[in-house]
Formats: C-alpha cells, structure tokens, sequence
C-alpha cells in the first residue's frame, strides 16, 4: 500500500492524546453514606472491572477514529499493476469534432459537452505525462506528444469541422502517436459512435476507453442530393431539377426550400415528410445564361446547419459544335441534319483537308462515307473519344474492310465480317438507350425502322450496345464506350441506293441526340472529404499549368493528375467550406467553377448504443466509460493511482467516533 499525500502521516502523533487522557484520566468519587458497608468491598471490585473494560474500548474507538482520519487525509491506495505504471505515461484522446457532434446534449452541443471531458481527462493525470490530441482534421501539430499545457492550449482551439474519419483510422493515428513513448499507453475516443462507421478492432497492447456521447433530440432535415432530370444543360432549355430531402426525426416535419441561381431567386418548394424518411421533389426552370452558372439550394432547420444548404455549378452550351470529315457525297445528310438548327455549330471538311486542330472543341465527329481510315486520323480519334468525345462513323458501301477492322479493332467496337447486298429489315431499336432517352413520350407501339439494301455485318461484341438490330441479334447501328466518350458504328452507308434510314422520322432526333451527349457532363457538386477529388473533363492548354481553387481570398493549390482523360484536382478536407470555387491558372485565367458540400453522412443520426459498444468490445482491453464527469474523473484517478482507499478510511472513522459515542451513552460503568 501507497500514501498519495503522505505528509500526513505525521498526525498521526496526535494517537498519543486520546492515550495521555486515558492513563491520567482521574475520576471523582461522589461521597455515599451506607448504614452496612459488609458488601462494599465485593461491589468497588465489580465496578472497577467494568469500568476499566469501557475505558479500554472508548479508547481503542478513538484510537482508530483518528488513525483512519489521518489515512482519509494522506489517501492510501494499491497501485493498479494493469493500468498503472510507474513512471511517466502516454496518454492520447480524440475528440470527434465532426458536424453529428453538433445535436444537442444535455443543454450544451455534444461537442462542447466532449471538448469538456476531454480538458477534464487532461488536467487529472500528473504534469509528467506526454499527451495527443487528435480530431478528424488530422493536422500536423495534433501528431506528436505534447506536454499538459501544450496540448491544452491546442485543445482550447479545437472547432467542428467537415472532415469525418473512420474510427479504425483514427485508432491507428492514435497507436501511431503512442508507439515511441514510454511506460504505459492509454487511449481516449470521444464521440457520438455514429451506426455508419464501422468500430476498430482492439489491440492488447494499449489500454482503451471509450466515451459515447447520446444527443437528448434527434432532429435533422437535409438537403441529400440534388441532379438536373437531363445532364446536359443548353442556353434556352428548360430543365427540371430533382432534389431529395430527409427527415432524421421521429416526428414528421414540415417546411420549405428556396432555389436560387445566379443569386437570383428561381423557385420556392414546400416539404412534408414523415418520420426517418426522405422525399424528392421537382423544380422546373428555363436556363438564361451560358458557360457555368451557379446555383444554391437552402432549407431552415436547427441545431445541425451544415447540411441546410446545397451548391451546385453546371456549364451551359451556347451552341454544339459538329464537324463532320466526309469523302465523295458523304456530307449530304450530315449537313441537312445538322447545319439548320440555331443550337448547332456546324463544321465540315475533306478527307483530304481535315483540320484536327477543331477535334478536341467538338460535341460530335462525323466519319461519312470514308473508304478508309488513316492512321493519323485513326489515333487522333482515339486520344479525342478518351478525352470525352462523341464521334459517329457511316461507312462507305464500297470501303475497305481491313482499314475499317482496323480502326473499330483499336476502340473494342468489334469488326465488319464480309459485306451483304440483299434486303434486310431491322427489326429491334433499345428505347432505354442514352440516344432515345426523351425522344419519345412514351413507348410507340408502331414505328417505322429501317429497311437496307446493301449492309455490312457487324460481328457482335460484349462492348457493344445495341440501338437497333436485325433479328438474329446483329447490331445495325450500336455504341461502344471508349474512355469518357462514345464510339456509334452504323454497319451500312447512307442513301437510298443503301437503305431508307435517312427517311424514318427516327434519324434526325438521333443524330441531334449524339451532338447533345456531347456537351461536357461534370458533376454539379463534390462532397468535402478527407481527400476531396474533383473531376474536370476539359483539360487546360498547357498541361502543365499550375492551377488554383479560388473562394473569396483563400487560394488552394490542389494536386493536379489526368485520369482517363479527364482533369484530376485532389485537396485536403481540412481546408474547405460549403461554398462554389474558381478554377483558375497562374495567370489569373479563368477556367472552371466547381461546388464543394459538406460530406451528407454526418447527418445521419443513427447511433451505437453502450449495450452495443459493449458487446462489440467484450473480451477486450476496451472499457466503455459512462458519461459523467465525476465518475470519469474518478475512474482516470483509479487508473493514474491505483487503488484508492481514502473514502474508506473516512467512513471507518465515522464509525468509530459513533462507537464511541454509544460507548459512553449506554455502556454502564
């Protein structure tokens, strides 16, 4: 057994005063007259017993009275062999700062009630231990150990934040913190526990405890999702916009939301949804203004703000840019499709004359009537379908069949097996693919399909969607996916010497419907995470441009990759806000704007409870702490000192001064 305070133990001088009275204790005789005094002799020996057996018990009770109440000042304990080393010790803590932690507790934002705890856990353990304290932002100054003041200090300007982590990351990121120190190693999580993040598995070499921390009203609506019905977007369109809406409450709530873009007000919703449950509404508008608009979508709730508000970005064509590389008469129909509509910018040329520098600006490529493919052309095809392109290929009736193998064989499109003149009818068309996706109302039960006179067989490949088909299953006209782009291969030429396609109601909209795929589709939105990736499908001029995310004065300089064609931004979390940012070069030049939301899952209010923490953890070294500040505090010492005693030792000096009392009450002399 240890004295945590053991200046004390010198009181325990003062055991020689309760001696000192008993062995001068002198009592007055009170004087009595006896006619007879035969039995005084017997009765003065009986008494004297007695009396002396009281003394010797009043004075053992004192005795221990005070010898427990100087152990109760001076606090003995055994020191816990499993929890408590000798020596210096390493302790880490997180605190979940993510935005679940922003409910209501018990009067105070769990957060707040967290940041609390966490102090209070500190300030219990000795000066002489090392500290961490680590949140979701994973920040550089909270990576190493830290005396008390320091890490207190930092623990003083800890705020919520957008970044949320997995606890088995956060537990690595805590063992990892631990692993150089000496003497013992203790583990602190702090969190709300949400049911959508998986627990880490225990590791026996560091003691860990868990606090959970339980809102007192669960309560939150979000805005979860928004997207446009059609991803593309024209100048002049209207559009309709999908936004989804959750209630995280067992009370169904009911409100509204306002749509506004370019700052300027669009819409005003209504919502009524039942308990944990979401619904989608529609907001129709017409698209004013070309190249990137912005729009932002707000619904008032509270406590939890971070998800009341959605930014969005999308680009808007002015017109669609078509070029179409012909040879012979192959620019016929093309033309008469393309040239007359005002959303339309329409390019063509030779062969002989291609200008590739127009390539990578176009919607759509049109091959017509080529007898064979160039290399140059072919590769530039290639890299131009990668990047996002849509390119459509007519063959001639008389091409070269290796040239053309050639080319479909580099895209994974297949191959032309021989070339066919006989009638043929086709018979099949896939209303579910992109290309007659809002053609139709609704499903015709009659249409004319194409009848062909002279066609080439197209082998069938795994690659290959089919718009329309024979019925053996052979694809007259299919789409083959190459990189972020799209390959149409229709397997005879056009004319009436050919087939009677270019006179079906069905060939304009479909060729229109090429054009507008190809409009560049980027995301609206990108959530903010740990290591936030932004895709953007046009590439900047010159490749190696630095490039920067702009919002108001803060400046970003993300890590810049292609992927597939596309441009890649990587950027850490910690740094951002719910809001629309520039992307601009070092010269200032603008480029592209994109919208960053805070990460939905933390909105999800759905939580392990201790039972279930418990269970998860039997059999470990993890301990589920309760959620009160004295009993933790209590519990941090148990483990700092050992074993404590002193509440005993002042209960037993209470009891002894109370028998003591009862001694010289009722005991007679």
């Amino acid at each position: 057994m240890k004295f945590l305070h053991p200046n004390f133990l010198w009181a325990l001088f003062f055991l020689a005063v309760p001696i000192i009275i008993h062995l001068f204790y002198f009592r007055r005789y009170q004087r009595v007259l006896f006619s007879n005094t035969q039995f005084l002799s017997e009765i003065k020996d009986e008494q004297a017993t007695r009396n002396k057996l009281k003394h010797l018990l009043v004075l053992l009770s004192r005795l221990l009275a005070v010898l427990f109440l100087v152990f109760a000042f001076a606090q003995p304990f055994i020191p816990d062999n499993e929890n408590s080393n000798a020596g210096e010790k390493a302790i880490s803590v997180y605190l979940d700062n993510s935005f679940s932690m922003e409910t209501e507790g018990n009067g105070f934002l769990l957060f707040d009630e967290a940041k609390a705890m966490a102090k209070s856990i500190i300030e219990t353990y000795a000066e002489t231990n090392k500290f961490q304290i680590l949140t979701n932002d994973f920040e550089a100054k909270h990576q190493g150990l830290l005396s008390k003041s320091e890490v207190l200090s930092l623990l003083d300007q800890v705020t919520t934040s957008a970044a949320s982590q997995k606890k088995e990351m956060v537990f690595e990121k805590q063992k990892n913190g631990l692993k150089n120190a000496t003497g013992s190693k203790l583990i602190y999580q702090l969190s709300d526990f949400q049911l959508n993040d998986e627990l880490f598995t225990a590791d026996t070499l560091y003691q860990t405890n868990l606090v959970r921390f339980e809102p007192s009203v669960i309560r939150n609506i979000s805005i979860d999702e928004v997207y446009f019905e059609n991803p593309i977007q024209l100048k002049g369109q209207q559009n309709k916009l999908i936004i989804k809406l959750r209630n995280q409450s067992e009370e169904e709530q009911s409100g509204s939301f306002q749509l506004s873009i370019n700052e300027e007000n669009k819409s005003i919703g209504n919502y009524t949804i039942r308990p944990n449950s979401a619904v989608f509404d529609t907001l129709q508008f017409t698209i004013s203004a070309d190249s990137w608009n912005r729009g932002k979508i707000v619904v008032n709730d509270y406590p939890m703000t971070f998800d009341d508000t959605y930014y969005f970005t999308f680009l808007v064509e002015d017109q669609l840019k078509v070029y179409t590389i012909f040879e012979g008469n192959g620019e016929k129909y093309p033309k008469a499709v393309f040239s007359n509509n005002e959303q339309l910018a329409y390019q063509s040329n030779n062969l002989s004359n291609i200008d590739y520098n127009l390539l990578d600006k176009q919607h759509l490529v049109v091959l017509s009537n080529l007898k064979s493919i160039p290399s140059g052309l072919r590769e530039s095809l290639k890299t131009y379908l990668n990047a996002g392109g849509q390119v459509f290929f007519i063959p001639n009736a008389d091409g070269s069949i290796p040239s053309y193998n050639q080319f479909l064989n580099s895209l994974n499109a297949g191959r032309f097996l021989q070339r066919k003149t006989e009638n043929r009818n086709v018979n099949a068309i896939n209303f579910n693919h992109d290309l007659l996706v809002d053609v139709f109302e609704g499903k015709p039960n009659q249409l004319a399909l194409p009848n062909l006179k002279s066609y080439y067989v197209l082998q069938n490949q795994l690659s290959q969607e089919s718009v329309m088909s024979f019925a053996d299953g052979s694809n007259y006209l299919a789409s083959v996916a190459v990189g972020n782009g799209q390959f149409y291969v229709l397997s005879s030429g056009l004319g009436d010497s050919y087939s009677n396609f270019t006179q079906q109601a069905i060939f304009a909209p479909i060729c229109y419907r090429m054009a507008v795929l190809g409009a560049k589709n980027v995301d609206i939105a990108y959530p903010i995470e740990a290591s936030t990736k932004i895709y953007l499908s046009e590439l900047p001029s010159h490749a190696e441009s630095i490039l920067r995310l702009v919002k108001d004065e803060m400046e970003i300089i993300p890590a810049k990759s292609i992927l597939n064609g596309n441009l890649l931004l990587t950027v850490p979390g910690m740094p951002l806000s719910s809001d629309i940012y520039k992307v601009r070069d070092e010269t200032n030049e603008y480029y592209a704007e994109v919208a960053l939301n805070y990460n939905r899952s933390e909105g999800d209010l759905s939580f392990y409870s201790e039972d279930e923490l418990k269970e998860n953890f039997a059999n470990s070294n993890v301990q589920i702490l309760q959620n009160n500040l004295a009993i933790i505090k209590n519990n941090v010492k148990q483990m700092e000192d050992g074993k404590s005693f002193w509440k005993l030792c002042l209960i037993l000096a209470l009891l002894f001064l109370a028998i003591e009392i009862l001694l010289l009450r009722f005991l007679p002399n």
